[in-house]
């Protein structure tokens, strides 16, 4: 039975000890509490699996936290070897969780590391936070600059650290489009009425013909008094993927501040920070990069790492030679969230950062083509692979979206996102590591019935 420990029978033995190997290496690099990898090391071994601790890092080089051993290939891994990935999280065996562009669910290590951080505090001996250590860890996966994170509890509040740090004033312009989430845009909508800015709304072709076709809509719409613009990477309405690189080299030499809403790519598809180059990157790693709630990241360029304002007022606010660590500066932290996204990160590292991406796009592409066959249906998502990531959002025909959910909910315990905001009324499905091709097989027939 899927989600069990170790009810399955794999036939491929060298993709179960690549596994294992993999994650005892990031086990052992990302969690420096003893008990948590001990825990890991025995739901590994449950039937043999795992005989022992050597074992989980044979082939593997583990080392000092915050390193990782080599992971696996960019290839592709068997259904034995997702399977074995699947065996990692809680998710219940009836249970077709359809949602993570709402809410990633943390695998084993992840939950270990943060209850195991609880722990220690309990214990009156809190283990702190190696900043040094995830600012290095997520720098490398996101090819970015250790030194611009600062690490709020997720993409709302670090839009809101930017929309409130910034100088604006009266008369000042704000351009958005009509589908950023509310944490993306509450927080400018809050200081446009705070401080007498306008701030505009742009329509977006559903789907556009191609990139292209986005970077001309803010062309267009730039004036004189436009000071910022806000824009999500992946929107979380259809999965549309923003040209940011071009809309950077559109709006820079014009002076104006490119601020995205980072909610959804990493973990989710291939992140260039470095080359993207925004004024701000905001996101959540407990969507897509499965770490716990609570967990998010503002990224600075370097130059507003001294630039701008602090939100919150505690020690060292002024220290500009902190750069961006004066935004960590919040008082007494939950850092359990912390050492869990430590762990998020090397699970990623683990199975592979490709073969994750890999996965996602193919079950992507097969819930879309199967939605496609659905009488009543229409994909409001882009078909190019290149204009989307993750999600699947479509139409549904004479039943709304908000009761075909709450059938679905009852009928078979399945998740979705019904995308009510701006009016639209579509259902969002999107699928993670944890799935398999034949549960979006089932998604679709599922769909079929209760349209038909």
């Amino acid at each position: 039975m899927r989600g069990g420990r170790g009810g399955s029978k794999f036939a491929g033995m060298s993709d179960r000890r690549e596994f294992l190997g993999w994650l005892g290496a990031a086990a052992a690099a990302g969690l420096a509490w003893p008990r948590s990898v001990a825990a890991l090391e025995r739901r590994l071994g449950a039937g043999g699996l795992l005989p022992s601790a050597a074992a989980a890092g044979a082939g593997a080089g583990s080392g000092a936290a915050g390193t990782f051993g080599p992971g696996p290939g960019p290839g592709p891994a068997t259904d034995d070897f997702w399977e074995l990935v699947r065996q990692e999280f809680l998710i219940p065996s009836d249970r077709l969780y359809l949602n993570v562009g709402t809410l990633g669910p943390q695998p084993r290590v992840v939950l270990d590391a943060a209850v195991e951080h609880m722990r220690r505090v309990a214990m009156t001996y809190p283990p702190g936070v190696d900043w040094s250590g995830l600012e290095q860890a997520l720098g490398a996966l996101l090819h970015a600059q250790p030194a611009g994170f600062a690490f709020p509890r997720n993409t709302t509040e670090g839009m809101s650290f930017v929309a409130n740090g910034l100088e604006l004033k009266a008369g000042d312009e704000i351009l958005t489009t009509t589908h950023e989430h509310i944490g993306g845009l509450c927080p400018w909508q809050l200081v446009a009425k705070r401080h007498g800015l306008t701030l505009r709304e742009l329509p977006l072709p559903v789907p556009p013909a191609d990139a292209g076709q986005l970077v001309d809509v803010f062309r267009k719409a730039v004036t004189r008094r436009t000071r910022v613009v806000s824009v999500s990477h992946v929107t979380f309405t259809t999965g549309l993927v923003m040209p940011v690189r071009e809309l950077v080299d559109l709006l820079r030499p014009r002076g104006i501040v490119v601020v995205v809403d980072g909610a959804h790519p990493p973990g989710l598809m291939p992140l260039d920070l470095g080359a993207l180059d925004p004024d701000f990157y905001a996101s959540s790693p407990h969507k897509w990069l499965l770490a716990p709630q609570g967990t998010g990241f503002l990224w600075l360029r370097e130059e507003w790492r001294t630039r701008l304002w602090p939100s919150v007022g505690s020690g060292d606010w002024d220290n500009l030679k902190l750069g961006a660590q004066r935004f960590n500066h919040l008082g007494t932290l939950d850092e359990s969230r912390l050492a869990g996204l430590a762990a998020a990160l090397a699970f990623h590292q683990a199975i592979g950062p490709e073969r994750v991406h890999a996965r996602i796009r193919e079950l992507r592409r097969r819930l879309a083509e199967g939605l496609a066959t659905v009488p009543g249906v229409t994909v409001v998502s882009p078909p190019d692979d290149g204009l989307v990531a993750g999600m699947v959002a479509f139409t549904t025909g004479r039943v709304p979206a908000l009761e075909l959910q709450q059938r679905l909910e009852k009928s078979a315990n399945m998740r979705t996102r019904v995308i009510g905001e701006h009016g639209y009324g579509w259902m969002r499905l999107s699928p993670h590591i944890y799935n398999s091709p034949a549960e979006m097989d089932r998604a679709v027939e599922l769909i079929r019935k209760e349209l038909a």
